[in-house]
C-alpha cells in the first residue's frame, strides 16, 4: 500500500499539477494546438488522483462496512439490497480486462445507483455519473 500511495497516486497528484501549468502556459501564449492533449491528459490525472483519493477513504481503519439510512435504502431499490449490490459490484471488479476500477456511481437522469468498470482512469460513463465513495 504505501509504494502504491507513494508512487502512483503521487504521481497523478504531479501529473495533474504540471498538466495545469502546461496549460496556462500554452493560454498565456495562444498556442491551442496543444490544448485537446493537454486536456485529455489533465483528465487522466485527475481521475487516477480522485479514485485514489476514494480507494483510500474506503481502506481506512473502520471503513466499509453495511451502510445504513438513506444509501441502505437506494441499494435495496437499486440492487435488491446490499448483499445483492455487492455481487455485482464484484462481478465488475473481477471482469476487468487490464487495469482500471470497479464503481458505484450515481446517474442523474435515470436518478438511480449504478455499477461501472472504469479502465485505466477513463469511464464509459455519461458525462453526468458521479463517482460515489
Amino acid at each position: 500500500m504505501e509504494l502504491h500511495h507513494d508512487k502512483h497516486h503521487a504521481t497523478y497528484v504531479e501529473g495533474a499539477n504540471k498538466t495545469l501549468e502546461q496549460l496556462d502556459e500554452a493560454r498565456d501564449k495562444a498556442d491551442f494546438t496543444r490544448l485537446a492533449a493537454l486536456e485529455k491528459a489533465l483528465a487522466f490525472n485527475l481521475s487516477g488522483h480522485i479514485l485514489h483519493s476514494l480507494f483510500w477513504q474506503n481502506m481506512m481503519p473502520k471503513g466499509g462496512g453495511k451502510p445504513e439510512g438513506e444509501l441502505a435504502e437506494v441499494l435495496q431499490r437499486d440492487f435488491g439490497g446490499f448483499d445483492s449490490f455487492k455481487k455485482q459490484l464484484s462481478q465488475v471488479a473481477a471482469t476487468i480486462m487490464g487495469s482500471g476500477w470497479a464503481a458505484l456511481v450515481w446517474e442523474p437522469l435515470g436518478g438511480r445507483l449504478l455499477t461501472t468498470q472504469i479502465y485505466d482512469h477513463q469511464s464509459n460513463l455519461s458525462q453526468g455519473a458521479f463517482l460515489s465513495s
